[in-house]
């Protein structure tokens, strides 16, 4: 795969060599990224390279990260609309219990890994993945009582802080630009939350995590009663876990209400104005769960239109669900082996920016009008080759079907379309058959 270079390069260990130890890892990595260290080092010499890499005190994760998160930076100030998405991942480790520094990830003391919450910048206009803006690793070293006391709560350091430093971090960041939007699931709805974000004079998008939320005049439920019908519209609703990838017609409906301050802090601040938009699938197929969602947001809302940018911004959240899935299917991270959770975050902030590269390539196969270059001229040679009829009109649009017929998709008239997972193991099958080209190259310069 044809990485982005400059997203590694300029990484500061104050050792040369080791910025260049780290772009091989990184090559090798993405050429074959579900696969044992072993395997993508392919050498002995190699492998010992990653593993002094990762004990090396030099080489920090949060140097790793921060070249990425530069450029993310960048890319954000290149777009007129960013959206930050921000989601919760838990990494399991239970299998390998002698991992030193791991907390507790479930209700057994037998679940044991670590939290990551991953802050991530998608274009607001075409859901390009611009990258990783902020990461947080969670270790829960201690349960919480259940007898614990509101006053004990409010004193503590709370995990929901989460949300608040993924805002605070990204808004440093991201200061003077035009228009940035957060995006959350309904984990996120939180009064001094949805605060923090109104008072920094950005935008958001929050799925409401409750209908006893209270409101001015009585709470969400009751509120939405009185929403009026803007319009419909089809959406297309991606993969998620059982659920097939579907398009849904839906009923948009929309109201404004004042949200009240909650309980844990004694009802203490100001009724926050806020808009909701409702989608409610109308017709869903048998045995197959409505779709219902409250969106809560403070974008201005005057027509159906309005709506339908909103809803497009909260299904621009479903990305970071692949960069999760990136990490744990596509990277295996929760299978690799190192003695402490100080490497493993190495492990994590590598793996972060090379799902960053994984996406990137997807994306880009999936739009032609994109002017970055996603294949080689002897891997468009090969898939020519090898889909001749396909390939007569080679384009970016069904590039990415024959690298996915390669990595197992059948292409069948009822599919909807190849996962990115497949997509990535055609990659890999393509990267194969190069090195194989190169080596007959070789092979045949030496009979000349």
């Amino acid at each position: 795969m044809s990485i982005k270079k400059e997203e590694f390069e300029k990484v500061n260990f104050g050792d040369r060599r080791l910025t260049k130890r780290y772009v091989k890892i990184v090559e090798k990595i993405c050429n074959n990224p579900e696969a044992s260290f072993p395997r993508q080092m392919n050498r002995w010499a190699d492998l010992k390279g990653l593993y002094r890499f990762f004990d090396n005190e030099k080489v920090s994760y949060e140097e790793i990260l921060q070249s990425h998160i530069d450029n993310t930076v960048k890319r954000c100030f290149e777009e007129e609309v960013v959206l930050i998405v921000q989601d919760t991942t838990y990494l399991n480790y239970s299998n390998h219990p002698a991992v030193n520094g791991m907390g507790y990830i479930g209700s057994s003391e037998s679940l044991i890994g670590m939290l990551v919450h991953n802050v991530y910048g998608v274009s607001g206009e075409d859901r390009k993945p611009l990258g990783l803006i902020h990461q947080q690793v969670i270790v829960r070293k201690k349960k919480v009582a259940k007898e614990e006391t509101r006053k004990e709560r409010l004193l503590r350091e709370r995990e929901s802080e989460k949300w608040k430093k993924g805002l605070i971090a990204t808004h440093k960041l991201l200061s003077g630009h035009k228009k940035v939007i957060q995006v959350c699931d309904r984990e996120a709805d939180i009064y001094l939350f949805i605060k923090e974000i109104m008072e920094k004079g950005e935008g958001f998008v929050i799925r409401c995590g409750s209908k006893q939320r209270s409101t001015q005049e009585s709470y969400i439920f009751e509120e939405i009663k009185k929403a009026i019908i803007v319009g419909y519209a089809n959406i297309e609703i991606e993969r998620n876990g059982n659920r097939k990838k579907r398009v849904a017609t839906i009923e948009i409906k929309f109201c404004k209400v004042k949200i009240k301050p909650p309980k844990i802090i004694n009802r203490n601040g100001e009724n926050l104005p806020v808009n909701i938009v409702i989608v409610e699938e109308k017709n869903p197929p048998n045995g197959k769960e409505r779709l219902f969602w409250i969106l809560l947001t403070n974008e201005n809302i005057r027509s159906n239109e309005d709506c339908l940018k909103v809803i497009k911004y909260y299904q621009s959240r479903w990305l970071i669900e692949d960069f999760h899935k990136g990490l744990k299917t596509g990277c295996k991270i929760e299978e690799r082996q190192l003695q402490s959770i100080e490497k493993l975050k190495k492990v994590l902030a590598v793996f972060s920016v090379v799902v960053y590269q994984l996406l990137l390539l997807r994306f880009l196969a999936k739009h032609p009008n994109e002017k970055e270059i996603v294949l080689n001229p002897i891997q468009i040679t090969i898939l020519k080759e090898l889909f001749p009829k396909e390939s007569c009109n080679l384009n970016s649009d069904n590039v990415i079907l024959l690298i996915a017929k390669l990595g197992g998709f059948i292409g069948r008239k009822s599919d909807k379309g190849p996962g990115w997972i497949t997509i990535m193991r055609g990659m890999q099958e393509l990267l194969i058959m190069e090195q194989g080209f190169h080596l007959g190259a070789k092979k045949n310069m030496g009979k000349g």
